[in-house]
């Protein structure tokens, strides 16, 4: 650690399903990361997670951000998507695009190089595209998380997955068993369908695009179909998972 030991910050990011605990130096240095369930039966891991934390390095102050921020008692809140615009801006100092998404939610930030936010934009109340809509029709695919990005990348299909709905999607995965659609076929057409989804929203052409959040984690070839789609680089950065927390936690320090 090059920094002081009482010039840290803490983020906690605080997910519709999971929850990040990162805590930053004055460089912006991730000096510890950690995930945890947000709705876990064991509701302890959370306060201990805290404690472990607290007792180990010398916090110089906290911040709260994400979908369960406010059920935080910290002094300092802040929305996810001014703590992603940090996060990502304090690794690569340029005006961009984030495309960050959820568990929940998808969101499109264009930002300056500082971090400061120009404009947003977020999909409806719909979760299509999210975390939460791949998990639920990769699991009814039967499909593992783990192995959907090397499936995806050996099928040579363009046909996405046409439903947005949830419930419509599980149906047509249903039918495209019944067809005898091949598994990485399917993979292929799951992740189209959230390309078309992110595609839907406005992005700036022009600028240089970063991902972030569980998805970008998780999901590479996602990242390969939405470049070759927008026609224009699009990259992961590190420890996609953490940026936003990473955010809230260079807002504590400087708090």
């Amino acid at each position: 650690m090059t920094a002081r030991d009482d010039d840290l910050g803490l983020g906690v990011d605080l997910g519709s399903h999971y929850t990040k605990f990162v805590v930053s130096d004055s460089t912006g240095g991730r000096v510890f990361m950690k995930v945890i369930p947000t709705l876990s039966r064991h509701h302890q891991a959370f306060s201990e997670s805290l404690t472990g934390i607290r007792n180990r390095f010398n916090i110089r102050g906290e911040c709260a951000t994400g979908y369960g921020r406010n059920s935080y008692a910290s002094e300092l809140k802040k929305p996810e998507l001014i703590c992603a615009a940090a996060g990502v801006s304090s690794l690569f100092p340029l005006r961009k695009v984030i495309i960050d998404i959820g568990g929940e939610d998808i969101k499109i930030i264009e930002c300056e190089p500082g971090g400061q936010v120009i404009q947003f934009y977020m999909n409806d109340k719909c979760s299509a595209g999210t975390g939460a809509f791949l998990t639920e029709i990769a699991d009814k695919a039967e499909i593992g998380l783990d192995e959907m990005s090397a499936l995806a990348r050996r099928s040579t299909s363009d046909q996405p997955m046409n439903s947005f709905c949830t419930v419509f999607a599980k149906t047509e995965i249903l039918s495209w068993k019944f067809s005898g659609v091949a598994i990485e076929d399917m993979a292929r057409g799951i992740y189209l369908s959230i390309v078309d989804r992110i595609c839907k929203l406005p992005i700036r052409a022009g600028l240089p695009v970063f991902l972030c959040g569980g998805v970008a984690a998780h999901h590479p070839y996602l990242c390969e179909l939405l470049s070759r789609r927008l026609g224009a680089p699009v990259q992961i950065t590190p420890d996609p998972q953490f940026m936003v927390a990473l955010g809230a936690a260079m807002f504590a320090r400087q708090s």
